[in-house]
């Protein structure tokens, strides 16, 4: 017979390992392995698979971590959260999907997602690389996307947000980089960019966007090379090369401010709409505009 006493001594154990499971679900780091399983807690002993499979039994603005070189699977991201693929190499293959979406729902306007040392391979079918819906702040750090039919990044906010590119590589898309907002302003800064062989625009600023980015190169690019296309986008470029594309810098509307930037090999180095601090070099273009105001430094 079980006594009350036992009774009570068990009721005790059931919740604490009831307790002890919830909060091993929601860890504040979740490792994956490409030889773990989506089946484990995803603990560094017991990794996950994938990052879908690790992202849920990952706290709110923890960090999933690689600890092997694998491919990990594509994932939407619904919370703050950090994919860290530091000392190894972490791959998405995407075929014919997105590698990763970012949409956060609960506490869009604060919550902060980071992609650190990650490889995005869309192998020539997928759509985007990364897709931002919604979310405060979207960091990119050491990041190669490759192989997608629409864009690397393409930021479809409905609010505010910010978006940090550093040391990005994007290669082999329709377009690098789109962004547009249906309410609200994309901004951010970008450091250390390269975009090449876009079949349309390396860059492109479809309306709401306050930017600065330094030390970009886009080159090989269909279309233009960084493009404002509507009153609403600011974009300051500086220290940045544009090469080898139809357009090098192209503002249709808004501002696109250049400051010792270089235009090389283009159709045409840009279009009369881009404002210019006078300390910018255009050489080997097809065509040659003039800035407004200042003049150019022509090699």
């Amino acid at each position: 017979m079980i006594t009350a006493k036992i009774l009570k001594s068990l009721l005790t154990v059931g919740l604490m390992v009831g307790f002890s499971t919830v909060t091993y679900a929601q860890a504040t780091r979740t490792w994956v392995s490409g030889v773990g399983d989506d089946a484990n807690p995803c603990s560094r002993t017991a990794p996950c698979k994938t990052f879908a499979g690790a992202i849920s039994k990952t706290a709110t603005g923890g960090e999933i971590s690689v600890l092997d070189p694998g491919g990990f699977g594509a994932i939407t991201i619904t919370k703050a959260i950090t994919i860290n693929g530091d000392g190894t190499l972490a791959g998405i293959l995407a075929a014919g999907t997105t590698g990763i979406t970012v949409n956060i729902i609960s506490n869009l306007s604060t919550d902060k997602v980071i992609i650190r040392n990650v490889s995005i391979n869309g192998v020539g079918n997928g759509t985007d690389g990364v897709r931002i819906i919604d979310g405060a702040e979207v960091i990119l750090d050491h990041v190669t996307i490759s192989g997608f039919t629409d864009a690397g990044i393409d930021v479809t906010q409905s609010q505010s947000s910010n978006l940090f590119l550093r040391n990005v590589h994007i290669a082999k898309c329709a377009v690098g980089v789109r962004t547009q907002s249906t309410s609200g302003f994309v901004n951010g800064e970008w450091e250390n960019v390269t975009i090449d062989g876009m079949s349309s625009h390396g860059v492109e600023c479809v309306n709401n966007t306050t930017m600065v980015l330094r030390n970009t190169i886009t080159t090989r690019c269909g279309g233009s090379g960084i493009r404002s296309a509507a009153a609403s986008v600011n974009l300051s470029v500086e220290n940045s090369v544009s090469s080898g594309n139809a357009f090098g810098y192209e503002a249709t509307a808004g501002f696109l401010r250049l400051s010792n930037c270089g235009m090389f090999y283009n159709n045409a180095n840009l279009s009369a709409l881009v404002l210019s601090a006078g300390n910018n070099r255009s050489a080997g273009n097809s065509t040659t505009n003039t800035p407004t105001p200042g003049g150019m430094t022509i090699n």
